[in-house]
């Protein structure tokens, strides 16, 4: 299978960074190169090939519509797989997408489920893998991982006995504390599992009472006290469940799912996230 190659453009490095992680802890062979607007982005598809273009729309420069309709408008760029990352949800921008010639279209902020779905959807759709090929690259590290080489050498003990690279560790929970605003009260919170979507915190009992469906606020800090990144995102409790199995229990679980935030605090949430993971 040949090397995938892709242009990630985007003015804004932690959403770069985002998605370059996301992409390479499922797919770890994949080529990634980077571009800061639309300006860099066609020199580097001048002089370079790629099996796909990972665009933002709002950028300085160049906007990501600007980029697309100059590749579509180009003999040799023209059928270039071409996926816009971008903010902006409502019906109009994407009619404005499709007529422009979009292939697919990821609105942030996206799970690591929607983005890996989404390319290598357009990754087979265009030739590059085929649907096994796709399997294989995000199995791979996974199977190595749980002492399975042979599985990949086909049974072959000779082709097993070169130990694989081992997979990067992914970082588990908890992942640090923060602030539940639920009306007047506010409680401390763990953070065992956290995303763009939705959160998984351990609360106590003893700190506040909430209940299903009630509006909240999460306040997110990281970094050092002096340049601390601080955000505080909107959701609602979609789950309640206590730790044990006893209604003397203190200690419950709360998941919460994030509602639309307004343009600074997503881009400060993203950068939270980006730090956290």
């Amino acid at each position: 299978m040949k090397k995938i190659r892709l242009l990630i453009v985007d003015d804004a490095k932690f959403i770069r960074d985002l998605v370059q992680k996301t992409l390479r802890t499922e797919y770890p062979e994949m080529e990634i190169t980077e571009a800061v607007d639309g300006r860099k982005a066609q020199a580097l598809l001048e002089r370079n090939s790629f099996d796909m273009v990972l665009c933002d729309w709002e950028m300085p420069e160049m906007s990501g519509i600007e980029l697309l309709q100059w590749v579509r408008s180009h003999e040799t760029l023209k059928e270039q797989p071409f996926i816009l990352i971008t903010s902006l949800d409502q019906k109009e921008n994407v009619v404005e997408a499709l007529q422009a010639g979009v292939n697919d279209y990821v609105t942030k902020p996206f799970t690591p489920e929607q983005l890996i779905t989404k390319v290598m959807k357009q990754l087979i759709k265009c030739g590059c893998v085929t649907r096994e090929e796709a399997m294989n690259m995000g199995r791979k590290e996974r199977i190595s991982a749980a002492g399975g080489a042979e599985l990949l050498a086909g049974g072959n003990p000779l082709l097993a006995q070169a130990k694989p690279r081992p997979a990067a560790p992914k970082r588990k929970g908890p992942f640090g504390k923060a602030l539940l605003i639920a009306g007047e009260e506010r409680m401390t919170v763990i953070i065992r599992d956290i995303n763009q979507q939705e959160a998984l915190l351990l609360a106590k009992r003893s700190d506040g009472c909430l209940t299903l469906a009630q509006e909240v606020t999460l306040g997110l800090a990281v970094g050092s006290e002096e340049n601390a990144i601080r955000v505080t995102v909107k959701a609602y409790v979609s789950n309640l469940q206590l730790t044990e199995r006893s209604p003397l229990s203190d200690k419950f679980n709360v998941r919460v799912q994030f509602l639309p935030q307004d343009t600074e605090t997503e881009i400060k949430f993203n950068k939270v996230l980006a730090q956290m993971l």
